[in-house]
């Protein structure tokens, strides 16, 4: 069975796989969550102090902390609405529609479940079956590993300017010399 686009897609770090959680978590203004409102949503019930500091989520999210405890995956994960075993390193863990598939719905760990023991042929038969109830459903054939962001999230919203690039810095500066 031939890889997809999707399938080649490469989440190595835990940093990048939160960046990707953040990517899918915006508000209505198409911002994402601060890392003192992740640090604020793992938070317990009844307790006023995060799980997990802000300063935690800072460096796991800019990739300078990489060896988290598992309470703090945990939390983080349960504060941006995602599977857990996702924040895991290795590309095993990488595919966050299985993963929240596998999550959500009792009748898919059934299915998984009911494959154990089969030959591959089995398997592949079982896949087919599945692309066409897709086809019938209306639905597309392939799904990707990571949703697709809501519309909007990667376009500039005014209030925030992006930051401009080094070489974008310098044409910049050097127009305005011209301009002298």
């Amino acid at each position: 069975m031939a890889d997809t686009p999707h399938d080649q897609h490469q989440l190595h770090g835990l940093s990048t796989k939160l960046m990707a959680l953040l990517r899918l978590r915006r508000d209505p203004e198409g911002f994402p969550p601060s890392v003192r409102d992740i640090a604020e949503a793992t938070t317990p019930a009844g307790q006023r102090k995060p799980a997990v500091s802000h300063g935690t989520v800072n460096g796991l999210v800019n990739g300078t902390n990489h060896n988290p405890r598992v309470s703090t995956l945990t939390a983080l994960a349960q504060a941006l609405d995602a599977p857990s075993a996702f924040l895991l390193p290795g590309p095993a863990w990488d595919d966050l529609t299985a993963l929240t598939v596998y999550r959500e719905r009792p009748e898919a760990r059934e299915a998984l479940r009911l494959m154990q023991g089969l030959e591959v042929q089995d398997i592949l038969e079982i896949c087919t079956m599945l692309r066409e109830a897709r086809h019938r459903a209306g639905l597309p054939e392939d799904v990707p590993a990571i949703p697709t962001p809501p519309p909007g999230v990667d376009q500039p919203r005014e209030g925030r300017p992006r930051r401009l690039s080094l070489n974008e810095a310098a044409e910049r500066a050097a127009d305005d010399l011209e301009g002298l």
